[in-house]
């Protein structure tokens, strides 16, 4: 078997990406013909929950290397900026007998192969959103990522796109993998008394609209609460939950503004800031929601949308070319246009969740075996 590292240190802010660690995990655990062997390096100061979670689908290595500011920490981060090599890092692994590192946006082994996954080029599409210093030095990042790299997988074939317009010359190395996202377990076990606990928890009084997206200010939540805000004043009331990370680091001032909004309109009675909430929560929020909307200005292969679709569950989304690739049957509108969701919000009917586990199976074991191909044609290359 092929012996394939990943480094846990995920944040929270980036749920997300916790989710698609989570996801690929699965999926090749699932597998019942068994090609690679799976470990996940994390500090010895990782959140507990973090590594059990990583220990029910790979084996787990605790390293003080992998604790930020720690000793051994520091003296990686300085090898890495003054030689430009990583021989700590290198030699942890090959003690482990790891034949390539995938994911950790790591490169400059000598006997290690790597994989590493660029999720999106939200900079170059909206360079608004990030400083001046971000830009220059994602775009320096990413480009070095991409020559020294052995692969790059990207979530989708919009993406794929935006590579090939960044790095000219490297698409050979390039693969598309399509996450799959798994539904928590409760979720098709919820029952009406599950469902009533759910609303009494979080205080639900009518039927709502739900958003699980982080707040950072290019998921565009505010196209939502404006389009709220003009069916109020027509009499018209829609509620709205909104769970996720509620600070946006590069826009610090972003959720004040949201709340603010909320309280200028008098919005506060249909519209919940949750902030983070247990996984099985979002789904069941999304289970008892009308609809689930993605607003957002920028995806790369969203996890909300990813979630909503491994379950059936009906969605509103903003007109990325990206959503149209991940989730065509989903309602589409103009992500600039208020009016035009605020239409949408007045007549929508709502439809019952259409769950296809044998689809989503024959999905996930395509997502698992499209990743040991490619760790295969890695191992092969000279």
């Amino acid at each position: 078997m092929i012996k394939v590292g990943f480094i846990g240190t995920v944040s929270e802010e980036w749920m997300g990406g916790l989710n698609y660690f989570k996801n690929l995990l699965f999926a090749i655990k699932s597998l019942s013909n068994k090609e690679l062997q799976v470990y996940v390096f994390v500090g010895k100061k990782t959140d507990i929950k973090i590594k059990e979670m990583f220990g029910r689908y790979a084996t787990v290595i605790e390293d003080s290397l992998f604790d930020r500011k720690s000793l051994k920490w520091v003296f990686m981060k300085i090898e890495t900026k003054i030689f430009k090599t990583n021989y700590f890092l290198e030699s942890t692994l090959k003690k482990n007998r790891i034949e390539i590192l995938s994911h950790s946006f790591l490169t400059r082994f000598k006997h290690i192969k790597t994989i590493n996954w660029i999720p999106d080029f939200q900079h170059i599409h909206l360079p608004k959103m990030f400083s001046r210093e971000e830009v220059i030095q994602r775009n320096k990042t990413f480009l070095n990522v991409i020559k020294q790299s052995d692969v790059i997988v990207v979530s989708s074939y919009d993406a794929l796109k935006d590579l090939k317009l960044f790095a000219p010359g490297h698409e050979k190395k390039v693969k598309v993998l399509h996450f799959v996202s798994q539904p928590s377990y409760k979720y098709h076990q919820m029952n009406k008394d599950d469902e009533d606990k759910l609303v009494d928890k979080y205080s639900i009084k009518d039927s709502f609209y739900y958003i699980p997206n982080q707040f950072w200010k290019h998921k565009n939540h505010m196209i939502v609460l404006e389009a709220i805000k003009l069916l109020k004043q027509d009499n018209i009331d829609i509620n709205l939950i909104c769970t996720g990370y509620l600070t946006d680091y590069r826009n610090k001032d972003h959720i004040n503004k949201i709340k603010i909004f909320i309280d200028k309109n008098n919005l506060n009675e249909n519209i919940k800031l949750l902030g983070l909430v247990a996984y099985d929560d979002v789904f069941g929020l999304i289970k008892i929601s009308k609809a689930v909307i993605n607003p957002s200005l920028f995806e790369g292969w969203s996890s909300t949308v990813e979630e909503c679709k491994s379950v059936g569950k009906n969605m509103i989304l903003s007109d990325l070319t990206v959503h149209k690739e991940q989730y065509p049957d989903a309602t589409f509108f103009d992500r600039h246009d208020v009016d035009y969701l605020k239409n949408i919000l007045k007549n929508y009917k709502g439809e019952r969740s259409s769950y296809d586990e044998k689809k989503l199976r024959e999905r996930t074991r395509k997502f698992a075996n499209t990743y040991v191909v490619i760790c295969k044609e890695v191992v092969q290359t000279n």
